[in-house]
Formats: C-alpha cells, sequence, structure tokens
C-alpha cells in the first residue's frame, strides 16, 4: 500500500506517548525535540520537549493512519500535499537541533494580520491575531451587534490572507 505523509495533530501533552504508539505499529514517524534545562528546587533537571508541541510528522498507509486514530490521542491529521518541500524543511531542523545553539519556534504572524483557520473545527473561520503568550488569540467580529469574540488558538492551524 501507498504510504503518505501526514502531520498528525495529538491532544496536549501526548507526543511522546503517540511516538510509542507508532513504534508499537512499526510506523516511521519524526518528532522533533529539544532539550530545556530549568531549576527545580536547587536542581537543574533537563528535560526532552516537542519543538512542535501537539504535532508529530508520520508517514503510513490508509490502514495505518486508522489503527493510530483508534488509539484516541490522534485529534486530526493533515495530508502533506508536498512532501519534499516538508522534508527538506525537516532536514533543516534537524541540522539546526543538532547544533550548539538554541532553537525556538517563531511564527510569523504580527497582531493585527487577517488570518484563517486551516484545520480542526474551526476550519475556514476568518479572523484578526491578537497574541497573548504562547498562543495566538484570534478575535472574531459580530459588527451587527458591535462585540468581537476571542478564541485562542495554535499559530500552527492559522495561515495568512493577503
Amino acid at each position: 500500500m501507498k504510504r503518505d505523509w501526514y502531520v498528525f495533530r495529538v491532544k496536549p501533552r501526548t507526543e511522546k506517548k503517540t511516538v510509542r504508539w507508532l513504534e508499537h505499529f512499526s510506523i516511521f514517524h519524526y518528532l522533533p525535540t529539544y532539550v530545556k534545562v530549568t531549576r527545580i528546587q536547587r536542581r537543574k533537571v533537563r528535560r526532552e520537549l516537542p519543538l512542535f508541541p501537539g504535532y508529530v510528522f508520520v508517514r503510513a498507509n490508509p490502514g495505518e493512519r486508522l489503527e493510530m486514530l483508534k488509539t484516541n490521542l490522534v485529534t486530526s491529521t493533515i495530508l502533506v500535499k508536498t512532501p519534499r518541500i516538508m522534508i527538506h524543511q525537516l532536514r533543516q531542523v534537524r541540522a539546526a537541533l543538532r547544533g550548539e545553539r538554541p532553537v525556538k519556534v517563531v511564527h510569523s504572524f504580527q497582531p493585527g494580520d487577517i488570518v484563517k483557520i486551516k484545520t480542526g473545527p474551526m476550519r475556514g473561520v476568518e479572523g484578526v491575531v491578537k497574541y497573548e503568550g504562547a498562543s495566538a488569540t484570534l478575535c472574531l467580529s459580530v459588527d451587527i451587534l458591535g462585540a468581537t469574540v476571542e478564541v485562542s488558538v495554535s499559530p500552527l492551524e492559522l495561515e495568512k490572507l493577503g
């Protein structure tokens, strides 16, 4: 069977558990991680954290994808339409992670940008970006009421409208 590339959106803080299931089913996957050192009660603690929280890159056939959906860890899947480009970009990320310099994810949205949600139950919803901390807040206007509704979304779910 033909294997396609997917980006699995997983439940919060279940990336490593999802990887264990993928290994159990012998499904090819990639979870880029980085090491974060923090101090807890005068001790240094090294933790390996996902670079893209909530996402795992997977190459699977439809049957394997279905098996992973049955684990109740994967909330949605995104079919990668241009895998060569994604693979090239992930190789660059892997090379950066191997280096000695600190790495962090930065999203290319500025407050005030008009965006559209790409995935999930709110797919197609358009709004204006307002940042608050690590997540983006999307402002949805209801002009007739003169009100604005704010919803928190992952910046990885957004695409900028021209």
